[in-house]
C-alpha cells in the first residue's frame, strides 16, 4: 500500500526534525521516557483500552491522564461499529476501527502538572497510539495483520501530523517523533518489518531501545 506524501516540509520551523533527513530513523540506546520536551512518542496499542505491560505501562503510570483519553476512544468504538475498507497489496480487507488507525493525545496539563509537582519530570509528551492489534494477551492478532494494521495506521498518523503541523491554533508543536521497537515485544513481531513502514513513511523518527533489550 502506498503511504501519502505529507506537507511537513512546507514549514521549516514547525517541521518535525527538520534537520534530518525525510524518512530517516535513527536508533539508539535509551529510555522512550527520555525524549526531550515538546516530543511525541509512539507506541503500539490494543483496541481494549488496555495498556497493562510494557511500554504502555509505563506510559500509563506516567500520564494516567492520556491513558484515560486513550481508553475512552476504545470504549467509544465497544458499542459502535466502524468497519472500512482498504487496498493492501492488491487485495481487500475489512479494517474495524480503532484497528488501523492512531490516536494522537496532546500533552495534558493533570499529567504535567502532577509529574512536576513529584519532581518527575518537567517535560511535556504527546503519546501517539497506532492501533495494531485487535486485541492483547493470548487474543493478540496474527502477526500478518499486525503488519497490514501497522502500515494503515502509520499512514494515518502521517495525515494527523500533517493536519497538527498546519493548525495556528495549537500553541505547543510536535518537536520530535520518538518510537520504542513496538509491535516487537508483546505483540511478537520482529522489528525489522516494522522499521521498513516507518522508513517508507517520510518521517524522521528517533527509536530508543534499553540497554538491556
Amino acid at each position: 500500500m502506498e503511504i501519502e506524501e505529507g506537507l511537513l516540509d512546507a514549514h521549516d520551523d514547525a517541521a518535525l526534525n527538520t534537520h534530518r533527513s525525510p524518512g530517516e530513523v535513527i536508533e539508539i540506546e535509551g529510555s522512550l521516557l527520555d525524549a526531550p520536551d515538546g516530543a511525541a512518542l509512539i507506541h503500539a496499542c490494543n483496541s481494549r483500552g488496555v495498556w497493562g505491560k510494557g511500554v504502555a505501562k509505563e506510559l500509563k503510570a506516567r500520564y494516567p491522564t492520556a491513558f484515560e483519553v486513550y481508553r475512552s476512544h476504545c470504549h467509544w468504538f465497544t458499542h459502535r461499529t466502524r468497519e472500512r475498507v482498504v487496498e493492501i497489496d492488491g487485495e481487500f480487507r475489512s479494517i474495524r476501527a480503532p484497528e488501523g488507525t492512531c490516536l494522537i493525545i496532546p500533552p495534558q496539563k493533570a499529567d504535567y502538572e502532577a509529574n512536576e509537582a513529584n519532581e518527575a519530570t518537567d517535560v511535556r509528551h504527546w503519546i501517539i497510539c497506532l492501533f495494531t492489534s485487535r486485541g492483547y494477551g493470548r487474543l493478540v492478532s496474527p502477526s500478518d495483520v499486525v503488519m497490514e494494521n501497522t502500515e494503515i495506521a502509520v499512514a494515518d498518523m502521517r495525515r494527523q501530523l500533517d493536519k497538527i503541523a498546519l493548525d495556528d491554533t495549537i500553541d505547543d508543536w510536535i518537536t520530535e517523533l520518538w518510537a520504542c521497537r513496538f509491535n516487537s515485544g508483546l505483540f511478537g513481531v520482529p522489528w525489522s518489518e516494522t522499521k521498513k513502514i516507518l522508513e517508507s513513511s517520510g518521517l524522521s523518527i528517533t527509536v530508543a531501545t534499553p540497554a538491556a533489550e
